[in-house]
């Protein structure tokens, strides 16, 4: 198993200014290449740049955060997954257990594409297909012609390991890209800049390792050190601690900023310290543009976004000096220094824009009825072993909560988005009532990923296209591996009725793929077994049973 030394961690090892100077991830452009993007999970050895040694973590695409993909609306992206891990030998194993729910097969992965509106069906972006140890899968996600242009991102997705893979750091973001002239020239001539903020808290990926008997990746948690500010809980911004960005005075910058959180936190990235005086505004929210641009965030300069979400921003610094943005309640997580510029700057206001042209499937619907039988609840709540959606646990299989079909206006009552956050496969929704409004969310806003400070919210979405399975999961991944996940359908007809809290098969017309069972590439994997592991997985399902015992009385 080969160990790298990444790029990012090169440049992070000192601490000098020059070497602290903010890093974009490289760029693979999907358009330029008829061959599969070969993406390889695999560990990687990584210095985010405070006094630690290097540490072992899993790594997506050969750095972290992985290299940036863009591609064209029309086009299809092709994706060679490999997973050159190797299964540990007391690791806990959901083909040894037979437990569903619970941190295991840590050398276990899969790829979701987080946000854009793509088929769930193999070989696209089915979240319960295995990638075992030493397997590759070879994705293929045809992007319509209409989608939306915008920022998204990808992350290894397989239930179990999805906290240990996210959580160190396995992500990388994905781009559809405006084609020419469909944006405003203010804004297509900025300079674009993709930000990715991660979120490392050691103690609870300690923990979290430690259940799974992720052996090699505790021990390179284990081996940080710092003080409790820095070693056990900080934040990196495209793999790099309190870098540097520089730009110069008086030119319009697009900010692309995805929070590949995986705990119910928002990212509340604030400026701190405004000595340049830049100002910002909101230009799009999860990959689609919003209907107010420019939104001033003058007032409220902060960006509550969702683990998970992204945000587009237009920033703009008019003086010399510096800024600083803190995230996560960390203080100075990136600094700006603007640089006078060797021109004399044109750079006017921004200006008010909307795409001319929506696609179908995000035309308003909060105005529109439900159809039949299409409103349903949807409620989070519970944590660690008790975490639930309607007060069930995930099961695999052919169990599905809710059920919709093509052209159905389906509304969803979510209930827990204080505690946890929400998120959606393949259709996007929009805000519809049940909650205060802010400077970032509006009613009429589009999202995939939701958490605010509200007790209730209404959302709406209509598929217009794309059957088959929807997951719903909190996007905290240790409540999504302990079982705060379920599964919808969109059946593949245009008339009909939608089901509520069933919680049973699918049954009759418009299955379009298979609901029973889940792909493992290369078939059960043989599992060597220690008497540790056999102890370990023994007291899970003893402690798996206490609990049920004790939700039952």
């Amino acid at each position: 198993m080969k160990l790298l030394l990444s790029s990012l961690s090169l440049v992070c090892l000192g601490l000098s200014a020059a070497q602290k100077q903010l890093v974009m991830p490289s760029v693979i452009d999907a358009d330029e290449t008829t061959t599969p993007i070969t993406l390889d999970l695999d560990w990687l050895t990584i210095s985010p740049g405070f006094e630690t040694v290097p540490f072992e973590t899993r790594a997506l695409g050969g750095s972290v955060p992985g290299p940036t993909i863009k591609i064209s609306a029309g086009t299809t992206l092709k994706i060679k997954f490999r997973n050159l891990l190797t299964e540990q030998k007391g690791a806990l194993s959901s083909f040894v257990t037979g437990l569903t729910n619970g941190y295991q097969d840590p050398d276990t992965g899969n790829l979701h594409f987080h946000g854009p509106h793509v088929s769930s069906i193999l070989p696209a972006d089915d979240t319960t297909l295995v990638v075992p140890p030493g397997q590759e899968y070879v994705y293929e996600i045809p992007f319509a012609a209409n989608h939306m242009p915008g920022t998204y991102w990808v992350h290894p997705h397989h239930h179990g390991s999805s906290a240990l893979h996210l959580g160190g750091g396995a992500a990388l973001a994905l781009v559809v890209k405006d084609p020419p002239g469909y944006l405003p020239p203010q804004i297509e001539n900025a300079q674009d800049t993709v930000l990715v903020f991660q979120d490392w808290d050691i103690v609870k990926l300690i923990d979290a390792s430690s259940a799974a008997g992720d052996a090699r990746f505790n021990a390179g948690l284990r081996s940080i050190e710092g003080g409790k500010d820095i070693g056990q809980r900080f934040v990196t911004v495209n793999g790099m601690y309190q870098p540097t960005l520089t730009i110069v005075q008086g030119e319009w910058q697009r900010w692309r900023v995805l929070y590949a959180g995986w705990q119910d936190l928002t990212l509340e990235l604030s400026l701190e310290e405004n000595g340049a005086d830049c100002e910002m505004h909101l230009l799009a929210k999860d990959g689609i543009y919003i209907n107010d641009y420019p939104r001033s965030l003058a007032d409220d300069p902060t960006l509550p976004v969702p683990p998970g979400g992204r945000a587009d921003v237009m920033i703009k610094c008019s003086n010399v000096g510096s800024a600083s943005f803190s995230a996560l309640t960390r203080r100075d997580t990136l600094t700006l220094q603007v640089v006078e510029s060797n021109t004399t700057s044109t750079a006017s206001a921004a200006e008010a824009w909307v795409p001319d042209e929506i696609p179908e499937y995000l035309e308003p619907v909060m105005g529109l009825p439900s159809s039949s039988g299409c409103d349903c609840d949807t409620k989070m709540d519970g944590y660690d072993d008790t975490s639930r959606i309607n007060f069930k646990m995930y099961k695999s299989g052919n169990v599905y909560m809710h059920s919709s079909y093509l052209g159905a206006v389906v509304t969803r009552q979510l209930a827990g988005i204080r505690d946890h956050s929400y998120h959606q496969h393949v259709h996007p929704f929009q805000l519809v009532s049940d909650f205060e409004e802010s400077t970032y969310f509006k009613k009429g806003d589009w999202h995939d990923t939701i958490f605010m400070d509200s007790s209730e919210l209404q959302i709406k979405y209509r598929p217009v296209e794309l059957p088959g399975k929807v997951m719903v999961h909190c996007h905290n991944a240790l409540h999504a591996d302990s079982g705060m996940m379920a599964k919808e359908y969109v059946r593949d007809v245009e008339s009909g009725s939608c089901t509520c809290d069933a919680f049973g098969p699918i049954e009759g017309e418009g299955i379009v793929d298979d609901v029973e069972t889940a792909v493992v590439v290369g078939g059960r994997p043989p599992i060597e077994v220690s008497a540790a592991a056999m102890n370990h997985q023994a007291l899970s399902l003893i402690a798996g049973a206490m609990i049920l015992l004790l939700t039952m009385v």
